[in-house]
C-alpha cells in the first residue's frame, strides 16, 4: 500500500533533514523551502498533511511569511492540514495561522512523538473529509454535502447504506439546512442515478394545479393526455418538497399510485409508476399524524428511513469548512482574487447563530466576494457581528454571562484533564484548534 504524502516545509535544510529522518518510514516525504514551492505541492491535492515552520525566508525570525504561506496553501487546497511550528514567543502568530485554517500548532522545542500523533490525527481527519466530499479537494459529497461534525457523519452513514436499498426516505430539518441537496445526493448514489430526479415543490401552487401537475391530465374535450411528474419520474426518484402541506385527497391518491400492491384493487390505477419517493418537511409529520392532519398510512410509507439534518449552528467545525468551500466556489465563479478570511472572522462565523442556515451562509459569502474587493473577507463584509451570539443576543450583559460561563467550563474541563488540550477538546465536543483560539481569547493559563 502506498504511503500517504507529508509535506515538510522549512527554510532550514538541516531542520528538513531531521523531520525527513523522523517521518520517512511512514510517509512519502515532499519538501519545500519557499512559499511558492509549498503552494505548488499543495495545489496538486496529492499531499494531505504538512509540517511547516512559520519562520521562513526572507525574514526567518518573523512569522509573517509563514502566515502568508498558510493562507496561500489553503486558498488552493482548502482541506490541506497544516501543522505549524513556531517559536516560544510567537503564540499569537500561531493562533493567527489557526484562524486562517491551520490544523494545529506546536511551539519550539517540539516533541516529535506529539507531532507524530497530531499528523496521524490530521491524516485521519483528511481521509474522513475526502470521503465525505467525494474524493477531490473542493468537491462535494455528492452535491455540496460537506461536514465532519458528528451529527453530519451520522447522516452520511445512513446515506451510504441507502445506496444498497430502494426504499422511501423522509428528510426532516429546518428551512435552509440543505434537504434538497441531500435528496439529490441520495438519488446520485442509488441504482436509479441515471434515471430522472423530479422535484415537486408541494407548497408552491394551489391544490388543483398541484394535483394536475403531479398526476397529469386525462384526454378530454379533444385534448391529449399529459403525463404528470409522477409518471415522468418513472424508474427514477420523485422528490416531494414540503410534503406536510399535501391535502388529504392528494395524500390518498399518492398512496394508491405509489404503494398499492399487485393484489390491491388500485394495482391497475392509470399512471401508477415505479418511482422511489424522497420527501422532506420542515414540519413534524409525526405530530401532524397525531393531530389527524396527515395520513398515518402514507407517513408509514414515506418515513421508512428518516434523515434529520441538524441546523448549521449545531455543526461545530463544519461552519468554517463550509465557509472555505463557498469562498473558493464563488471567488472562482465571480473571478475575484479573494485569498481567505481576515483574522477573527472564523470566530465570528463560529459564534453566529445562522438563522438562515447553510443557505444564508452561502448568500452572505457570495455577496461579500462580489462586493468587498479585498483579498481577505471580514465579518463586516459578511454583515455579522465580530463577536456575535446571533439574533437571540439580548445585549452586552447576556453576552458577558455567556462568555463567563464558557471560560469557567473550559477551565473546569482543563483542570480535570490536567491541562491536556486534546482531551479537553474531545470532552467539550469541539476541535483542538478552536479550543486553542478560545484559550487565547479568554487568556486562560494552562497548568500541567
Amino acid at each position: 500500500m502506498a504511503k500517504p504524502g507529508l509535506l515538510i516545509f522549512d527554510g532550514d535544510e538541516t531542520a528538513r533533514g531531521q523531520m525527513r529522518w523522523a517521518f520517512s518510514k511512514d510517509y512519502d516525504i515532499f519538501e519545500a523551502a519557499t512559499r511558492a514551492e509549498a503552494v505548488d505541492i499543495a495545489r496538486t491535492g496529492q499531499v494531505p498533511v504538512g509540517i511547516m515552520d512559520l519562520g521562513l525566508p526572507p525574514k526567518p525570525f518573523e512569522a509573517a511569511e509563514g502566515v502568508r504561506a498558510v493562507r496561500d496553501i489553503l486558498s488552493v487546497n482548502p482541506i490541506f492540514k497544516a501543522v505549524v511550528v513556531t517559536g516560544l514567543g510567537e503564540r499569537d502568530d500561531a493562533l493567527r495561522a489557526i484562524d486562517l485554517g491551520a490544523f494545529d500548532f506546536f511551539t519550539k522545542p517540539i516533541s516529535i512523538e506529539e507531532v507524530r500523533l497530531t499528523v496521524r490525527r490530521a491524516l485521519h481527519t483528511h481521509r474522513l473529509q475526502m470521503e465525505s466530499m467525494g474524493g477531490q479537494p473542493g468537491a462535494s459529497w455528492p452535491g455540496e454535502i460537506i461536514g465532519l461534525s458528528q451529527p453530519m457523519q451520522e447522516v452520511f452513514s445512513k446515506v451510504r447504506k441507502l445506496a444498497e436499498v430502494n426504499i422511501p426516505v423522509l428528510i426532516q430539518g429546518e428551512s435552509g439546512t440543505g434537504k434538497e441537496t441531500l435528496a439529490r445526493a441520495v438519488h446520485r448514489i442509488s441504482s436509479r442515478h441515471s434515471m430522472p430526479f423530479v422535484k415537486v415543490a408541494c407548497d408552491s401552487m394551489p391544490e388543483p394545479v398541484l394535483a394536475e401537475e403531479l398526476f397529469g391530465r386525462g384526454a378530454e374535450q379533444g385534448k391529449q393526455r399529459r403525463k404528470g411528474w409522477l409518471e415522468l419520474a418513472d424508474g427514477g426518484t420523485l422528490y416531494l418538497e414540503e410534503a406536510g402541506v399535501l391535502s388529504p385527497a392528494i395524500q390518498k391518491e399518492l398512496q394508491e399510485r405509489l404503494f398499492a400492491r399487485s393484489t390491491d384493487k388500485h394495482s391497475s390505477f392509470e399512471g401508477r409508476a415505479d418511482t422511489r419517493v424522497i420527501s422532506s418537511s420542515t414540519r413534524d409529520l409525526k405530530a401532524m399524524v397525531r393531530a389527524g392532519d396527515f395520513s398515518q398510512e402514507l407517513y408509514n410509507r414515506l418515513g421508512i428511513i428518516t434523515l434529520s439534518i441538524p441546523p448549521l449552528r449545531d455543526r461545530g467545525e463544519d461552519i468554517y469548512m463550509l465557509s472555505l468551500y463557498f469562498l473558493k466556489k464563488h471567488s472562482k465563479e465571480l473571478a475575484r482574487p479573494v485569498m481567505g478570511y481576515a483574522p477573527g472572522t472564523a470566530d465570528a462565523m463560529a459564534e453566529y447563530a445562522w438563522p438562515g442556515k447553510v443557505r444564508e451562509m452561502e448568500n452572505r459569502i457570495r455577496r461579500a466576494v462580489s462586493l468587498s474587493g479585498k483579498k481577505e473577507i471580514t465579518s463586516e463584509d459578511l454583515a455579522i457581528p465580530a463577536c456575535a451570539g446571533g439574533p437571540d443576543n439580548a445585549g452586552a450583559s447576556l453576552t458577558d454571562t455567556r462568555e463567563a460561563f464558557r471560560k469557567r467550563m473550559i477551565n473546569e474541563v482543563l483542570g480535570r484533564n490536567f491541562g491536556n488540550v486534546s482531551r479537553t477538546a474531545n470532552e467539550l465536543g469541539i476541535s483542538r484548534q478552536y479550543l486553542s483560539r478560545l484559550i487565547a481569547r479568554f487568556n486562560i493559563k494552562i497548568s500541567r
